[in-house]
């Protein structure tokens, strides 16, 4: 439809069908079909697919691209070069961003939305004076921008009215009322399907966001419901999903210079949105990935402990002179080598999404933890798949929702260039026997089925660490145990 999908004929033919599912704004959608549409004639493969998922999938890496172009930009003019390329390579070296940036999901296009949205933010508002009215109204169409992408554009709002009261006191009503208006009118705007009813559409919108059927977790060697997941998940979740050189950056941060009022935004660009998936009630679940905005500013604050530590020691005898460029090329070295070859063998890795870091010990540590194995699917790679027999029937274990083997069928070429075929397994050896698929997402997955049962034969199997993501066994000859929970 191009542009005529914002006239009110053809948005009410369009999001007025009874088949539009307004699960998620429509701007991070549009950034995945655009990239679908120019690039899916170049990339073979999907002729006989539905969607071409690699196609789409580069929506998603340019998205990251464009934000570390972006915040690494900021960076680079806020706090000079040494930051910039830090904060860049900070990103890059982040395995959960990574590994979403390999998906053709909203993840990466909702971290650029937000860093697009937080640079006005750290830019006008954390000045000794208000921002002016142009400076706000910009700040609003970003949000809007936001807004348009997913939810998570909620929480800035509340975020910038704490800062500004702060900051500005009753000066702030102002730029705040500019920031809102403008906010609001981009995301009513941008979005055909409010139009039709635009009080009960939003409504609705914020309602699905809620309302969904129950999604567990495993935490700590326990099933917890996502409505029920102790208050302390997103802290430590991010925690213990953080690289070396991150902690790192971090812990440098923490013991030098006190924060100048744009980390102080920073900081609170973390800390809001944790703390929103802190309170009880609020739904919890997939690892990260709800909270994931909440680490380009981290990146930041490490590449900005990293940068202090590399240029802010004085010579600590100026009789020697060449010591302190001698000790400073070193820190610029090690600093090299820490960011820059290191992140390699944990972002570079089909399972980048599923990594843990030092202070889980790694995928071993975080599974003797108890943690989650891996959330997504991303275990079924073509080489998992090259090794499931041509035309053979799978049972599949845990079926997590009802689209999850159709789409696999559907949208995965290889499957169906194999001939594959998926069928639910409904935990009856007796008359289910064959091919089994056991995906290790431990808050599904039955504790009984974890490990290989007697008598069954490991056809393919893919681990991280040491740590089962997924397994496919052949169960003729399997006696299994008891199929507890």
């Amino acid at each position: 439809h191009g542009p005529l999908l914002f006239t009110p004929d053809v948005a009410r033919e369009v999001f007025g069908a009874p088949r539009y599912l307004p699960d998620h704004p429509p701007l991070g959608r549009f950034v995945l079909g655009v990239s679908h549409s120019l690039t899916s004639a170049f990339i073979a493969g999907s002729e006989e697919t539905i969607y071409n998922v690699p196609a789409a999938r580069l929506g998603s890496c340019a998205a990251f691209g464009l934000t570390v172009l972006l915040l690494s930009e900021f960076s680079r003019r806020k706090y000079g070069l040494t930051t910039g390329l830090l904060v860049a390579a900070m990103l890059i070296g982040m395995p959960h961003l990574m590994g979403h940036a390999r998906l053709s999901a909203l993840e990466s296009c909702t971290n650029l939305t937000w860093v697009a949205a937080m640079i006005p933010l750290l830019n006008w508002w954390t000045r000794p004076t208000p921002p002016t009215t142009l400076q706000a109204a910009v700040s609003g169409v970003f949000w809007g921008l936001l807004l348009l992408t997913k939810v998570q554009g909620i929480f800035l709002p509340v975020l910038l009215f704490l800062w500004s009261v702060a900051q500005f006191q009753w000066k702030s009503m102002r730029p705040l009322a500019v920031f809102g208006i403008l906010g609001a009118i981009v995301f009513l705007a941008g979005w055909p399907w409010l139009w039709l009813d635009p009080v009960k559409n939003v409504m609705t919108y914020l309602g699905r966001t809620t309302e969904r059927p129950a999604l567990y977790c495993w935490y700590f060697g326990q099933r917890f419901a996502d409505k029920e997941v102790p208050w302390h998940f997103p802290f430590i979740t991010t925690l213990i999903s953080l690289p070396a050189w991150t902690l790192s950056g971090l812990i440098l941060r923490s013991v030098r210079a006190a924060l100048d009022s744009t980390e102080k935004l920073l900081l609170l660009f973390v800390l809001m949105p944790l703390t929103v998936f802190a309170v009880p009630g609020v739904p919890v679940y997939d690892g990260t990935r709800l909270f994931l905005i909440v680490m380009p500013p981290l990146a930041m604050l490490a590449a900005r402990g990293f940068s202090l530590w590399l240029d802010g020691r004085p010579r600590t005898n100026p009789t020697t002179p060449t010591s302190g460029r001698e000790r400073n090329l070193g820190r610029k070295v090690f600093v090299g080598i820490l960011v820059g070859c290191i992140p390699l063998y944990w972002t570079m890795q089909p399972l980048a999404i599923s990594q843990y870091g030092p202070l889980a010990g790694g995928n071993r540590g975080a599974d003797k933890l108890g943690m989650e194995a891996g959330y997504w699917s991303d275990a079924l790679n073509s080489e998992f798949w090259s090794q499931v027999p041509e035309n053979s029937v799978v049972y599949v274990a845990p079926v997590s929702h009802q689209f999850q083997l159709s789409d696999l069928e559907s949208l995965v070429p290889i499957v169906q260039h194999r001939g594959i075929k998926l069928v639910p397994w409904e935990y009856d050896p007796a008359r289910q026997r064959g091919l089994l698929l056991l995906i290790h997402r431990l808050a599904d997955l039955r504790s009984s089925l974890r490990a290989v049962p007697n008598g069954a034969n490991v056809i393919a199997e893919t681990s991280r660490d040491g740590v089962t993501m997924a397994r496919l066994i052949d169960t003729t000859d399997a006696v299994f145990p008891e199929l507890v929970q």
